[in-house]
């Protein structure tokens, strides 16, 4: 039995991450620029400080990690 691999699932970024690769993977499985992705989180993370904060926590444990 073969695994296929994904593509368009979220994951972290391992090899392009500042905390934990949530903004970079996230920004590379949908073509997004990661620092337009990052400047969307801080801009949030001033707006809903908690929601950000668990969302964010809650894709670093969850999200496999990819290199």
């Amino acid at each position: 039995m073969r695994k296929y691999r994904n593509t368009n699932s979220f994951y972290k970024d391992k090899l392009n991450k500042k905390i934990s690769g949530v903004c970079a993977g996230l920004a590379k499985s949908n073509d997004f620029p990661v620092w337009g992705v990052r400047l969307a989180t801080l801009l949030l993370f001033f707006m809903f400080p908690v929601a950000v904060l668990i969302g964010y926590f809650v894709g670093a444990m969850v999200l496999p990690e990819r290199y």
